[in-house]
């Protein structure tokens, strides 16, 4: 049901750079208000609480979430942290918007999902991408049936020299973070990909995974993640999506999407539409808004609480987003392709 109150009222958990960008957004959109924040430095939180007039700062997400005035979450915190701390909130009634990737797992994400369907509350995954001007305008376009049917896509994420560390070596621990560049990096191109080719239900997977880099990183951190993926993969719809992912490479960094249909193609950098006209190919510029694409989707969560609407990004797509990541580091492990039935089967 809608939300009757004047204004939703937000908190939010973990204030490094993202739950510092979900601060941000709530507090531009006149529909909502920041009356919590949490983050296990005391004193940063208190900080940020003064320095925004927020009338609550929390060490412990329990104690907040005993706040009744909380109406909803946002969770910006390690990925091993998503799946427990959003249970939790909902448990606690409230509704949550979760950083990417949505959990470390399917599976994790299933229990997120499940706590969300059973309290009836909102669950939305903060995918930013999708809230980007370009990727925005390129989604009317399909929805329009401009390209025709979309059946190729290919996206990248790559950086030729970028391993992040992250406190006490958060990011590169498989055990905490669930992988390295494919699920830091990579689930941005692949998520923005999949859901402009209308987010078909995946079959199969072909994944290919490295760890050659390490010794950019302290020796004494630890280090069993991929700097490096590649995948392959194939939908209900016979739709197929390429994707590359390094947080290091031997090659330039690059970041595109690439999408192809029936009747034209887009790519998003540079914003280009590739058609044929009168038997001549013609590439044509692209204009699109310019908006932030954080304050995008926290506006979109705050208009789904109001109004009683699904997330675009939504707990069901946050499953099948994990089942594909999951399927790629299996494909990985195994050294043959992988369907998602039967991963999905084996990990109940």
């Amino acid at each position: 049901m809608p939300n009757r109150r004047t204004k939703i009222r937000a908190a939010v958990v973990g204030l490094g750079w993202p739950g510092m960008q979900h601060l941000k957004g709530y507090t531009i959109d006149p529909r909502s208000e920041v009356i919590a924040v949490c983050d296990l430095d005391k004193a940063h939180a208190e900080e940020i609480a003064a320095q925004h007039k927020i009338p609550n700062a929390y060490t412990n997400h329990l104690e907040m979430l005993e706040n009744k005035d909380i109406d909803a979450v946002s969770v910006c915190l390690p990925n091993f942290l998503h799946a427990p701390i959003s249970i939790d909130v909902l448990n606690a009634g409230k509704h949550v918007l979760c950083e990417k990737p949505p959990a470390r797992s399917a599976q994790e994400a299933k229990a997120m999902a499940d706590a969300a369907a059973q309290n009836g509350k909102t669950l939305m995954y903060a995918l930013v991408q999708r809230f980007d001007g370009s990727s925005q305008k390129l989604k009317q376009l399909v929805k329009a049936g401009e390209l025709g049917d979309v059946y190729f896509g290919k996206a990248a994420y790559v950086r030729r020299r970028g391993i992040p560390i992250g406190k006490e070596g958060w990011f590169v621990d498989r055990e905490r973070s669930g992988g390295g560049a494919l699920i830091d990096i990579g689930v941005h191109a692949l998520d923005c990909i999949w859901w402009l080719m209308d987010s078909p239900r995946p079959v199969e997977v072909m994944g290919a995974s490295y760890a050659h880099f390490g010794h950019l990183v302290p020796d004494d951190v630890k280090y069993d993640v991929d700097d490096g993926t590649f995948a392959q993969i194939r939908f209900e719809n016979g739709a197929t999506i390429i994707l590359e992912t390094t947080w290091a490479l031997n090659l330039p960094g690059d970041n595109y999407i690439k999408i192809a249909g029936t009747k034209a193609g887009v790519t998003l950098n540079p914003f280009t539409l590739y058609i044929e006209s009168n038997g001549k190919e013609v590439d044509r510029p692209l204009d699109a808004p310019s908006i932030n694409g954080f304050d995008e989707e926290v506006k979109h969560f705050v208009e789904c609480i109001v109004e009683g609407k699904e997330p675009i990004s939504s707990a069901e797509q946050g499953i099948m987003l994990m089942q594909m990541l999951d399927g790629i580091y299996e494909s990985a492990e195994k050294g043959q392709s992988v369907s998602i039935a039967d991963l999905s089967r084996a990990k109940g």
